[in-house]
């Protein structure tokens, strides 16, 4: 029987797969639980011990960074990122809508003031078009986010933030080994912030890492920022006879139990990727006849993605009655972002732009993610493929 031919789950009929299979899957296995076995018969536990350290030097290895400072989150990374490059009040930094919340945030925590810029039509990250009309006499910065692991161009917008006299510091939430020209995103910037959350590629949890590159001024003041306003950091490297309290600052290191999964999933990275590529290559071929009723992702020219997330759009009057047909196939297909510019929040803050944004609200509203993960067999990938033509042979 054609799958055009089948009836939906969503109108009674049986499902593609009876379990649900969610939106992503963490990668773990015994390796994670004997680095963590390991840890706890040590006796250090806290952050900026041995795993930490091993850590952040795999990172710089792999990343050819600088410096690489393990933290909490990446909602940390931000925050010490902004602090560090002395944001002050009122100062602007152009951003995304189309982003998580923590992009904005760390922006206003810093006492700054987030401008939202429109997106591309093909990418839906930054347009540089956009972000030039947004810069004022206040622009401090510009935050490239790279969505679902594709590069933004970074090309275009380091030559407008040279051409302003600005900062760039890349939100890389998505994009652990992803790379623009053969350069990790991360490291195009002043500095990268990464993420290690259990929705992405390398998983601890809760934890993340910010990069930097050459600004000394900047990683010594990261270090000071992250170390509860101490120079402990330096401390650590044999810098100083004893550390004391140099600064402002929190408590953003990574617990050494969440550095050891990290190392792990670090050794797994490649093949992390691996796997998710080839889930998105077969997504991409068997949803290829499907353009007239879905605009899948596009690759853009120098990027080297980690297929972080699949999203394709779709009318958006038929977007909810998608994901519901999806849902009832037994695929834990799922929106994104709400766009922060229409947020309750930037509205209330008088934050909300006084221009359109006409692309980013479009995206919202037609976005569809799909399943996509490394702890995914073939045919769980072969699952979503299947309910995706029914339904869109449906439609």
């Amino acid at each position: 029987m054609k799958a055009a031919t089948l009836p939906l789950a969503v109108d009674g009929g049986t499902p593609v797969r009876r379990d649900r299979l969610p939106l992503h899957k963490p990668w773990f296995d015994h390796r994670e639980a004997a680095a963590v076995s390991d840890v706890l018969s040590r006796g250090h536990v806290a952050g900026d011990g041995s795993r930490g350290r091993e850590l952040e030097r795999l990172m710089r290895e792999l990343t050819g960074a600088r410096a690489a400072l393990a933290v909490n989150s990446c909602t940390a990374a931000l925050e010490i990122a902004f602090a560090a490059i002395g944001l002050e009040k009122n100062d602007e930094v152009i951003v995304p809508s189309f982003t998580f919340v923590s992009t904005a945030n760390a922006v206003l925590r810093a006492g700054g003031r987030p401008v939202f810029a429109d997106i591309t039509a093909d990418t839906w990250n930054l347009d540089p078009a956009d972000v030039e009309r947004r810069i004022t006499t206040r622009t401090r910065a510009i935050v490239p986010v790279h969505y679902a692991g594709m590069a933004c161009d970074l090309h275009a917008l380091d030559a407008i933030a040279r051409r302003h006299g600005l900062v760039i510091v890349e939100d890389a939430a998505h994009a652990a080994n992803a790379s623009y020209q053969g350069r990790p995103l991360g490291t195009w910037g002043t500095c990268g912030a990464l993420s290690f959350h259990e929705t992405k590629d390398l998983v601890v949890g809760e934890g993340g890492m910010l990069l930097a590159g050459d600004d000394r001024g900047f990683v010594q003041e990261a270090e000071i920022l992250r170390e509860k306003g101490t120079d402990r950091t330096a401390f650590l490297r044999g810098e100083r006879a004893k550390y004391t309290w140099v600064g402002v600052g929190s408590s953003y290191v990574l617990s050494d139990i969440l550095a050891a999964i990290a190392i792990v999933q670090l050794e797994k990275l490649k093949e992390i990727t691996r796997r998710k590529t080839a889930q998105a290559e077969r997504l991409l071929a068997a949803l290829g006849p499907y353009q007239g009723v879905v605009q899948l992702p596009v690759v853009p020219q120098g990027s080297t993605p980690n297929w972080h997330v699949f999203a394709m759009l779709v009318d958006p009057r038929r977007r909810d009655w998608i994901l519901e047909a999806l849902r009832a196939e037994g695929i834990g297909a799922a929106f994104h972002y709400v766009p922060l510019h229409s947020a309750p929040f930037a509205k209330r803050a008088g934050l909300a732009p006084a221009h359109d944004l006409p692309v980013t609200d479009r995206v919202a509203q037609s976005l569809v993610r799909l399943p996509i993960s490394p702890a995914f067999s073939d045919d769980d990938n072969a699952d979503v493929i299947a309910a995706c033509r029914k339904v869109f042979d449906r439609l």
